[in-house]
């Protein structure tokens, strides 16, 4: 999803990186839209660390589940 959102605001900031003519232009560019692109790029990243961490306590909760199972002498 980041991913995506990330590539969107690229291609909006260059193409009014662009058209950019004056110094008002590039104060936007500089103070809003690279700001903003730094923000949703620590979002993605921050989203890929959440999703490996929680694909890493489902993992662990799955395999305390079948110890569980396994002590208990219960089948799934």
């Amino acid at each position: 999803m980041f991913d995506e959102v990330l590539g969107m605001a690229t291609l909006c900031t260059e193409n009014f990186r662009d058209g950019v003519r004056d110094s008002f232009g590039a104060s936007i560019v500089a103070d809003v839209l690279d700001p903003i692109l730094k923000e949703i790029d620590s979002l993605r990243i921050f989203n890929a660390a959440f999703q490996q961490q929680s694909l890493s306590i489902d993992q662990t909760l799955a395999d305390a589940r079948t110890l569980q199972f396994k002590d208990s002498r219960w089948t799934q």
